[in-house]
């Protein structure tokens, strides 16, 4: 009796170990995951590499049909469940696999399980967060981006047009009021060399830091669109000397609500890098936080004399 007890002890002791590390992961990554492959992308990545073993990023691209930033934003929600191997294909981790056969989620469960862990938004919240990011644009922008193109030219032309209307120098992603010694004439060009400027250094951050390469079309137009906000303050001061009207706060219009402007850019130009090139947010924030150093050096450097 006794070594029944103690074979039966041991067997308990033995087994409760094996149990937990057939699934050795905590609640809150099982609720990520529930999260993740709520997704029907993310869904079909894992069955994809469920079935096939290990596949490589064109033939995931291919399988999928989504756009290349696309792609990277859902295997980079999928960080823990899928991985590389030594040849850079992606694969099902071991705790992938193990949670996903242990779960053994259907998508009715995933999807109830998805709204209860995520809190509801308002509409007011995602007016709000539309208004502040306009993921919803970009998203539409990076599915077919050579007919957004156009729209990103239009945009570009505007700004070097109002430029010269308004006698306002644009720096990159700034206004300043020019030297008597500038051509007013080159604000129609400063203003797309401020746009291809912003691109090429968020393209060269997110290959240099991230490895992010693609989408470049995508980030282009996303880029226009972001700088969209620049053009509020030469369109007041236009509008306002079109009709005759003194504005008294002009100096406060060219000053403060610059200060204002240059954070929604920087949301915006964030939700266009994490749209096009497939990063989170706090990624992208780093580039634009880089790209708006490099500005403001771009500023500093064109208010010396003697510069033009």
């Amino acid at each position: 009796m006794k070594r029944f007890l103690k074979l039966t002890g041991e067997e308990q002791s033995r087994s409760t170990p094996r149990k937990r590390g057939e699934l050795n992961i905590s609640e809150s990554q099982i609720t990520r995951i529930y999260a993740a492959l709520g997704n029907p992308y993310r869904r079909k990545i894992v069955d994809l590499l469920k079935t096939r073993g290990r596949l490589g990023f064109k033939e995931l691209h291919e399988g999928l049909g989504i756009s290349v930033g696309a792609l990277y934003h859902h295997l980079e929600m999928l960080e823990g469940v899928v991985g590389q191997d030594s040849d850079k294909k992606y694969v099902l981790t071991d705790q992938g696999r193990s949670a996903v056969n242990a779960l053994s989620v259907s998508e009715e469960k995933i999807t109830s399980s998805t709204s209860q862990t995520l809190p509801s938004e308002t509409r007011l919240g995602w007016i709000s967060n539309e208004m502040l990011f306009g993921r919803s644009l970009f998203d539409y922008l990076s599915k077919d981006p050579f007919r957004s193109f156009p729209l990103a030219v239009l945009i570009v032309i505007l700004g070097g047009w109002l430029s010269l209307q308004t006698n306002l120098e644009p720096i990159l992603m700034f206004y300043v009021n020019p030297t008597s010694a500038v051509n007013k004439a080159w604000f129609i060009l400063l203003f797309p060399l401020g746009w291809l400027g912003t691109f090429a250094f968020a393209e060269t951050l997110s290959v240099g830091l991230f490895h992010r390469k693609g989408a470049e079309l995508s980030l282009l137009n996303g880029t226009a669109f972001a700088m969209l906000p620049l053009l509020i303050v030469p369109c007041i001061l236009y509008i306002s000397r079109s009709v005759g009207l003194s504005l008294s706060s002009e100096l406060g219009v060219l000053t403060f609500l610059p200060i204002l402007i240059q954070a929604w850019i920087i949301c915006l130009l964030s939700a266009s890098i994490s749209i096009s090139k497939g990063l989170r947010m706090e990624k992208t924030a780093v580039i634009s936080l880089g790209i708006m150093y490099v500005n403001i050096l771009a500023v500093i450097l064109a208010l010396q004399p003697l510069v033009f």
